[in-house]
């Protein structure tokens, strides 16, 4: 069996070797002839899988080590007969974490009690950021018209009433058609109807928002901003970057664990798919290194964490300086290095100890907490 696999993605060799016969290649660059005799393709986001790539290929299996699939013709895919599977809810955590890293970053001078959050999309990445979140005191509400119709739940909030909060947070996929298509989700009419000084943040997709529109919320001040996720990645508009509070190369979900995550949860499906039994995955990376935080207590010492872990004021600093000098090619450059973050679960804190409501307030966002 030939397999190929995007090289950026995880673990791919200990994941695939033992299939068969796996090639590593650029996923933004692959083409066609890159599958001439090619079963197995496994791609992550930056790979546009179509009737275009994959018309003369044998490819029998597409995987995805992502949630989202709007980079994945699906149709196509079935109208083919070929097999797919992606990695739903892998990169939630580390999404949410991202969301609170900015939250906080953007608010560092007061408590979050007072703060309402409007979450639109509860799936795998808005639950996480929503529980985060509400860890931290902010008071969340949701709005997710296909789970309030389709599922029957009660508790969701129209677009209008989320988007009439003090931060909008984005966690919808990309859809054109269908009952409830996104993009554009927000344009001008829902720009304008956010409050003044409101916060959104986009770490879903670039599309789900109207860049014109947003740039002149941005340029009137009427809004501020968080971007993660951009129209034609790699290249990204320039006024935005510089009107953005928060400006990162598409890096929310991009967390070590996350990217595992989602290639083992890819090797499953294959084997599902192969009838092949199972052996039990790796069971994860080393802990990082212990994070010591001196005299920092309380929310000082939580805020002194999250900022270890994930940066977005440092990381936007370095993505808006390597742009102006290099352009769109150092997009995945600092995706891969952005990438490297680790999770909260994994970033052991130490603390000294009789400092129990410390311990506690960092345990409420899961660091593991060792006492010195």
């Amino acid at each position: 069996m030939k397999l190929v696999a995007d090289r950026v993605m995880v673990d791919a060799a200990e994941a695939f070797g033992d299939f068969g016969d796996l090639s590593l290649v650029d996923g933004r660059s692959l083409a066609p002839s890159d599958l001439a005799d090619c079963d197995v393709l496994l791609v992550r986001s930056v790979t546009r899988v179509n009737h275009a790539l994959l018309a003369d290929s044998p490819v029998r299996f597409v995987g995805t080590a992502t949630a989202g699939t709007d980079h994945i013709d699906l149709d196509y895919l079935a109208a083919r007969g070929i097999a797919f599977a992606a990695a739903p809810g892998c990169n939630a955590r580390a999404v949410g974490e991202y969301v609170l890293a900015c939250v906080l970053a953007l608010h560092p001078a007061r408590a979050l009690d007072g703060l309402r959050c409007g979450i639109i999309g509860l799936g795998h990445a808005g639950s996480a950021a929503a529980r985060l979140l509400a860890a931290a005191g902010v008071s969340c509400i949701a709005c997710d018209p296909p789970r309030a119709a389709v599922e029957g739940e009660q508790g969701f909030v129209t677009l209008a009433a989320a988007l009439d909060a003090d931060i909008v947070s984005l966690h919808v996929p990309l859809r054109d058609d269908g009952p409830w298509p996104t993009r554009h989700l927000l344009g001008a009419p829902e720009l304008d109807r956010m409050r003044p000084g409101a916060l959104l943040i986009n770490a879903a997709r670039g599309g789900v928002v109207d860049e014109t529109a947003l740039h002149t919320a941005l340029t009137a001040g009427r809004l501020r901003a968080v971007l993660d996720c951009w129209m034609n990645e790699p290249a990204v508009a320039p006024a935005l970057l510089t009107r953005a509070e928060v400006a990162t190369p598409h890096i929310a979900g991009h967390a070590r664990e996350a990217r595992a995550r989602g290639t083992w949860q890819l090797r499953d499906a294959l084997a599902a798919y192969l009838a092949r039994v199972q052996p039990a995955a790796l069971a994860g990376y080393p802990p990082a290194p212990t994070l010591e935080l001196g005299g920092q207590r309380g929310w000082a010492a939580v805020r002194a964490a999250v900022r270890h872990c994930v940066d977005p004021l440092a990381q936007s600093a370095i993505f808006r300086a390597e742009t102006a000098r290099h352009g769109s090619a150092v997009f995945d450059r600092l995706r891969a290095q952005f990438g490297e973050r680790r999770e909260f679960a994994a970033q052991p804190v130490a603390l000294p100890q009789g400092d129990p409501d410390t311990a506690r307030l960092l345990q409420r966002f899961d660091f593991p907490v060792l006492t010195i």
